[in-house]
């Protein structure tokens, strides 16, 4: 749930559409790729009968100042614990939810002042935290790990 995991590069060039060279900041989710893809092969939106959560980066890849996405949202579950994350370009918000006792911890990085995620600022930067925490209600609760015995 934390920047090195999964902080990935999408290298898209698209003859016609992008520049050589160019670069955007916007955040993107792995799901951003299909819809991308098939807009840029000129296919119709696909609309399969479960919904797709990935958005045509498209208008990103003809001027990269464009942002069409706030944030990138991932889940994580890791021993016994639910955890979903929520990222825009200043912070990170975790969440991790004990599948036992259902207590929830929030871990909240400020990457201007904090780029290496080494100090959490939960319990001081309220006003990010309930904003970060405002997003991340928007999005699919994390599914609690399933724990297989070994036979």
């Amino acid at each position: 749930n934390y920047e090195q995991s999964n902080r990935i590069p999408i290298i898209i060039s698209a003859p016609g559409i992008t520049k050589a060279g160019s670069v955007t900041h916007q955040l993107t989710e792995t799901v951003d790729i299909y819809p991308t893809l098939a807009s840029l092969a000129g296919l119709p939106v696909p609309n399969p009968s479960q919904p797709i959560d990935g958005l045509d980066m498209t208008p990103v890849l003809k001027d990269g100042k464009k942002r069409i996405r706030d944030y990138a949202y991932h889940s994580y579950p890791k021993s016994g614990r639910s955890s979903r994350a929520i990222r825009s370009d200043r912070y990170r918000l975790v969440e991790w939810v004990s599948n036992e006792s259902g207590e929830t911890v929030y871990e909240l990085y400020d990457y201007e002042k904090d780029p290496l995620e080494t100090v959490n600022v939960a319990a001081t930067d309220l006003k990010a935290l309930e904003k970060m925490k405002a997003l991340l209600d928007n999005e699919p609760a994390a599914k609690k790990q399933v724990s297989r015995r070994r036979r």
